[in-house]
């Protein structure tokens, strides 16, 4: 089996069978290599082109990306496998700029040396694609495979010497964070339509704002107040720590960005300081505080200590700073900024500029803040580099002698470095300690959040309580939804504003990619048996049996240990007062997730086995299971045995007069019929009795 090249050298080991993953693909290569390699010598040219491969791979294993396949002037390779992120495409793209960047050295070499000029240029594109051992029982590679590939291949061929060009499924995902330039459409092979591109200018500063379809703040009213009581109450000296915890998208960012509004309104004079966790930077030293310093100076990491000085001195002296302020806090963003070189700095260690900085800028985050209420904020702070962390806690005592709020914004992850603080500063500033626990919107508030991002008055019942039931309270979830359903036409603009496609059938719809990722990205953090385990379980439904589990399950003996392992991290829930062991996926499109990464082959496979366990766990009450086993059976493609229960839970139905359930069930039958090729008068007899149905609930 091939290894896949991960950060660092490792080798991951999850390789083995073959998945459906929302990936963001990438093809770089030589442009016009064919002439260059005609005019240098073929052992140069293999010089040159393998450094060309160290400049391209370096930023790929950086962003945790895998190396798909090398070609010989170029490679292919993905981000979301074998181990997914949430952040994958943005990823990609960093990466893709980062390759353009640091080819320049090659690029002189070569024109200094040969007169040639040496450019690459790099598409990529995502979407759903295949991924896993592809080859013969000899010889296999971990690749991916799909049309997604095709596009993004052409992505590359089309893109212009020396630029990044990606599609309109990765802009939609990564608009926020990059400039961007619409090139048109280009054609691309077995697609009826062009498909719109984009070169990639450049990278955006991180956004306080975070990614919305422009809907108010919704069910947070009593959290802002509060929030706004404490920022006030820093202007009389009472400094502040507060803790934002919530699952991804509860609104935690939202929250801060609405905050930030009410303080500038209110006190435009007033400083305001934000910095973010990026998954990615966690292992860079000081990398909260080196974001930190880059909004508040303007200061990039590859800025020499002069400019430092003069862009902290500028800022400082325009917001009425004194001279102490100005030589503490320039002494204080040179250390920080110098931690990002700690490696080519052997005369200076890394335990010598910790301890410069604790002298420093506790001292200088005073003298900056003298007189002058602030707000600093750290969001995903669960994404928080060690070192920051540390700086962090040693910087909490600021509060007691300054008018400074510092909120920390994190996840609920028991595991998180953001616990560290959190305990810190309950046990040692509880009187100045504020705890906010978001949690999901009530069925009111994401009723009034579903109409207010599609202001659509006849929105089908069957398409609000999707949204209500896949979203299940979320904000981000809920937006993502409703995204979705633009995408697909569901939703179309009109002169009258948004309407309702009345062709649109609501039962097609499936996850959008951008929650497939970040669903994805929790489940990639299991071991391979606790994922196998949630994927098998995904097969049975959103709620499952322990029996019917066990049936189906290779490893039977440790099923007990993956299911605990399972709800600890909160995956799926115990369900009470049942006479049967159940489980339920905590929520839906988690559950979504794991279904939709399974091949369609052993899907079918799987509810074969699911539905003959299912038979006989409850052979003494199949009328009450009729329906599911007749679902399960049909996805197997196990026609005979679909008509059958369908049939059934057809009589089950009707016995109760729920004739809207018997209708659907028999409309299941007569497919599964059809499927069959039965004679014409058992499926005349079906439709007759489907008829009389209709009739009856007229």
């Amino acid at each position: 089996m091939a290894d896949v090249l991960r950060p660092g050298g490792s080798r991951s080991s999850r390789t083995g069978r073959s998945e459906r993953r929302i990936l963001s693909l990438m093809f770089c290569d030589v442009a016009n290599s064919t002439a260059l390699a005609e005019n240098i010598d073929p052992e140069e040219w293999v010089e040159i082109m393998n450094e060309a491969f160290e400049k391209m791979t370096a930023p790929i294993i950086r962003y945790e990306g895998t190396i798909g396949k090398f070609t010989g002037d170029g490679m292919m390779a993905f981000f979301g496998a074998p181990v997914s992120h949430e952040d994958d495409s943005e990823r990609a793209v960093r990466a893709g700029l980062e390759i353009l960047e640091g080819i320049s050295e090659l690029q002189e070499s070569v024109r200094r040396d040969y007169g040639q000029e040496f450019n690459l240029r790099i598409g990529i594109n995502t979407g759903l694609a295949v991924v896993g051992e592809v080859g013969s029982a000899a010889v296999s590679e971990y690749t991916a495979m799909g049309d997604a590939v095709n596009v993004a291949a052409r992505m590359e061929q089309t893109a212009a010497s020396g630029t990044l060009q990606i599609s309109a499924d990765t802009k939609k995902i990564v608009e926020s964070a990059f400039n961007l330039e619409p090139l048109g459409g280009i054609e691309v092979k077995g697609k009826s339509e062009s498909v719109d591109v984009f070169r990639v200018l450049s990278p955006r500063l991180r956004s306080e704002r975070p990614k919305g379809t422009g809907a108010p703040l919704i069910g947070r009213d009593e959290e802002l107040k509060q929030l706004i009581r404490l920022a006030e109450s820093t202007k009389s000296g009472s400094g502040q720590i507060v803790s934002i915890i919530g699952e991804a998208g509860l609104g935690k960012s939202r929250l801060l960005s609405e905050l930030r509004e009410e303080w500038i309104k209110t006190e435009p004079e007033l400083t305001w300081e934000f910095s973010q966790g990026i998954p990615y930077d966690i292992g860079r030293p000081y990398s909260l505080f080196q974001n930190l310093a880059r909004g508040m100076f303007g200061v990039e990491l590859t800025d020499s200590p002069g400019t430092i000085h003069s862009k902290v001195d500028g800022a400082l002296r325009s917001m009425g700073g004194t001279d102490e302020a100005v030589s503490l806090c320039s002494t204080a963003v040179e250390k920080i900024i110098a931690a990002k070189v700690l490696h080519e700095a052997p005369n200076h260690s890394a335990e010598a500029i910790k301890t410069d900085l604790f002298q420093v800028v506790i001292p200088a985050f005073v003298q900056a803040t003298k007189n002058r209420p602030t707000i600093v904020i750290f969001d995903d702070l669960q994404w928080s580099d060690d070192a920051s962390m540390e700086l962090i806690i040693h910087m909490l005592d600021i509060i007691v002698d300054t008018q400074m709020m510092i909120v920390l914004a994190y996840r609920p992850d028991p595991q998180s470095p953001a616990q560290q603080v959190r305990k810190v500063a309950q046990s040692k500033f509880a009187g100045r300690y504020t705890e906010f626990v978001i949690e999901p919107l009530n069925i009111e508030h994401t009723n009034q959040l579903i109409t207010e991002l599609l202001h659509i008055q006849d929105i089908p019942i069957e398409a609000r309580e999707l949204v209500l039931r896949k979203a299940e309270g979320n904000p981000y979830f809920v937006e993502e939804v409703v995204r979705w359903f633009v995408d697909q036409g569901m939703v179309q603009r009109t002169a009258n504003g948004l309407e309702w496609n009345e062709t649109s059938d609501i039962n097609e719809a499936t996850i959008p990619d951008s929650l497939q990722s970040l669903l994805m990205a929790r489940m990639d953090r299991l071991s391979d048996d606790a994922k196998d385990t949630l994927q098998l379980a995904s097969v049975i439904g959103r709620a499952f049996y322990h029996s019917i589990l066990g049936k189906i399950s290779d490893s039977t003996l440790e099923l007990d240990m993956q299911l605990t392992t399972l709800e600890s991290q909160e995956m799926i829930q115990t369900e009470v007062n049942q006479s049967e062991l159940r489980y339920m996926f905590k929520h839906e499109l988690a559950r979504d997730a794991a279904y939709s990464s399974i091949l369609l082959r052993r899907r079918r496979t799987l509810h074969l086995r699911v539905a003959e366990a299912m038979e006989s766990v409850f052979e003494n009450s199949l009328e009450d299971n009729a329906h599911r086993l007749g679902y399960h059976f049909s996805v197997a493609n196990d026609h005979e045995r679909a008509m059958k229960y369908f049939e059934l839970a057809t009589d089950v139905a009707a016995g109760v007069n729920a004739k809207t359930e018997a209708q659907n069930h028999l409309r299941n039958a007569i497919i599964a019929a059809t499927n069959l090729n039965v004679p014409e008068e058992k499926i005349a007899m079906l439709n007759n009795r489907l008829t009389e149905l209709v009739a009856s609930n007229a």
